[in-house]
């Protein structure tokens, strides 16, 4: 591969990346909407354009927001409606049905009231202490605007019937029908899209993990992935409960579960995956992961229903401590799956503190970031529920790139296997042609020797000394059955041995390879198959005057094996400046041989050397094999 392809690959990568972030946020804008209602609801240190006030015998007594949570008795906020507000489409008032009660006016006209049975009128309104709604559903009291409202004075009698120790401001909306339908459509987006998304994924990780299957590996710590996958689901799921007050499939106490699971799923698959530090990991993660199911559970009893009081989720905190320091002790000793995680964990967790570092300078922190990360236990709920979603798409991430890199092994594999068969059937037929010239000399060395023998006794040494030498050169041309014990390097000769002797070209071996090397067969195959072929295009290429001959060197000291080719050349190298490599005078599409011959050596902690002296190229390297595990 040279830089122009390695180039092109990272910018589809990059591309790919693009196209993503593209459709997602393509999806995301459906799952917001420009149409905002508008808030009047007062606060502690505002109004909000309300006149706050009660009504005792007809008088008037003003009351300040920060006095309004502690008044009882029936409240009353008044104002005027502007045009502008019924200039933007504002037709309808929403009211806090929770806790208060209500009765609305409008320039005294009685629009709503929670109670009919009520002495409806301005100042003689006195709510009954027992709450009238549905208590804790969240319904809202919807109330339609009359046309022409603007100018008018809206008047809002309010009781509270809740509890007293919790008690809120009353919540006042202005919104429309269009509104009220485009913020029910981006809030089921905001929830479906992401179940959907989850649950794409955990089909996706199952394919991965049948797909491993189908080809004899059992991945089945991915199964715990798809676990997560299908629970983050779940969990999205979950903000239906929060918007309605009907039945759905997680309405069950068991559903508590889904956020710990969030979390820990993902985290069980980084121990399954782990090696040395494995056994001491075990402890930080199955304890509290134990610990906080078990809690969870028995809260649903009545008998132990104080401890949904406590913030026990937060004994995962734990789990997510000792992953960062396991994670880089498995990363120091070459974990396959923690080489590429823990770059990508840290590189991520670096971004978010800065992301909130940035925030905080810039006193933006009405947001989830800072409230979490301030907030820790309080807000453990959202904080575990993301970096479940970190550590899902990480490992999801992962398990897709080894998956890819096996398969992209195993097509390596096969290729070395198809240029293994065709040397094989080359080598057969140099064996059989070799055969067949050794049984033709055998055949003729009686007669050779009887003519030997004649002119030595003619005492003709002239002729029998030429009569030798044509017998050597005939000797010689025979191609050797056996160049060495390694069997693909042998093949690979006798197929370069072939090659020479098609295009008249003379090779001079030295080679002593023995057969248990550890320098995989397929990195063989590439480096020698490369380094023969470039000799023997070079030597063809050589004027009919030059000696044409090539020589080859390979043999093992110590761990290192070494490999060289000699062989004259008339034309001046062009090398790369940066590579120090020979630079192909073809053009485009060439010169991928030497690029793959300077990998495999640099694979090996080697480098290729390629020189031009008094017209002779020399190409070498030396391979230090890796030491046997066994």
């Amino acid at each position: 591969m040279d830089k122009n392809t390695s180039k092109w690959k990272r910018g589809l990568v990059l591309l790919f990346a693009v196209i993503t972030l593209l459709g997602v946020s393509f999806l995301g804008s459906y799952t917001h909407t420009d149409a905002e209602k508008l808030f009047l609801t007062p606060v502690f240190e505002d109004s909000r354009g309300w006149d706050i006030y009660t009504l005792e015998n007809g008088a008037r007594k003003d009351v300040t927001t920060q006095e309004l949570p502690g008044t009882r008795g029936t409240l009353y906020l008044s104002r005027v409606l502007d045009r502008e507000l019924e200039e933007t489409g504002y037709t309808v008032l929403e009211l806090d049905g929770t806790g208060w009660q209500s009765s609305v006016f409008l320039d005294g006209e009685l629009l709503y009231t929670v109670d009919p049975a009520l002495d409806n009128r301005i100042g003689a309104v006195e709510f009954p202490e027992a709450y009238k709604g549905i208590q804790g559903v969240g319904e809202y009291a919807r109330v339609s605007l009359p046309p022409d409202y603007a100018g008018k004075t809206l008047t809002i009698a309010l009781g509270y019937g809740g509890e007293p120790d919790y008690k809120s401001m009353p919540m006042v909306r202005l919104s429309s029908e269009a509104i009220q339908t485009q913020t029910l459509i981006s809030d089921a987006n905001r929830i479906s899209m992401p179940a959907a998304a989850y649950m794409m994924a955990a089909l996706l990780l199952l394919g991965l993990f049948l797909y491993d299957f189908y080809h004899g590996k059992k991945s089945c710590s991915i199964l715990l992935l798809t676990a997560a996958a299908l629970v983050q689901a779940l969990r999205t799921l979950l903000g239906f409960e929060f918007y309605f007050a009907s039945h759905f499939s997680l309405s069950v106490p068991a559903a508590d579960l889904l956020i710990p699971l969030c979390a820990g799923l993902p985290m069980l698959y980084l121990f399954a995956n782990m090696k040395r530090w494995q056994k001491w990991y075990g402890w930080f993660l199955i304890v509290p992961l134990g610990l906080v199911a078990t809690f969870h559970l028995a809260a649903g009893f009545e008998l132990f229903s104080f401890l949904s009081y406590y913030p026990y989720d937060t004994l995962l905190y734990i789990s997510l401590l000792a992953l960062v320091v396991f994670a880089v002790l498995e990363y120091r000793d070459r974990n396959t799956v923690y080489r590429l995680f823990t770059p990508a964990f840290f590189a991520v967790l670096a971004g978010i503190l800065l992301v909130y570092l940035g925030f905080e300078l810039t006193g933006n922190t009405d947001n989830n970031l800072v409230g979490v990360l301030r907030h820790p236990v309080a807000m453990s709920y959202l904080l575990l529920q993301h970096c479940g979603d970190i550590l899902l798409i990480l490992g999801g991430a992962v398990s897709l790139l080894l998956t890819i890199k096996r398969a992209a092994d195993m097509q390596s594999e096969l290729s070395v296997m198809t240029v293994k068969n065709e040397l094989i059937s080359e080598n057969i037929q140099s064996i059989q042609k070799s055969s067949r010239e050794i049984a033709e000399m055998r055949h003729d060395m009686l007669r050779h020797l009887h003519t030997m023998l004649d002119l030595y006794h003619e005492e003709n040494s002239e002729r029998l000394e030429a009569y030798l030498r044509e017998l050597t050169q005939e000797t010689e041309a025979i191609l050797p059955v056996k160049v060495c014990e390694h069997p693909v390097v042998n093949a690979l000769v006798t197929r370069a041995l072939i090659k020479a002797e098609k295009a008249d070209i003379r090779m001079d071996l030295h080679v002593e390879v023995p057969a248990g090397i550890s320098i995989t067969d397929n990195d063989l195959c590439t480096l020698l198959m490369n380094m023969l072929d470039n000799a023997i295009e070079a030597v063809s290429a050589l004027s009919k005057n030059r000696q044409r001959r090539i020589e080859l060197t390979m043999h093992v000291r110590g761990r290192y094996l070494f490999v060289e080719t000699l062989n004259p050349c008339e034309k001046p190298l062009r090398m790369d400046g940066k590579s120090g490599l020979c630079v192909s005078d073809k053009g485009d599409g060439h010169g991928y041989g030497m690029k793959a011959m300077s990998d495999i050596a640099k694979k090996y902690s080697s480098i290729l050397q390629i020189k031009l002296e008094k017209g002779t190229i020399m190409v070498r390297t030396a391979l230090l094999m890796p030491q046997d595990n066994a």
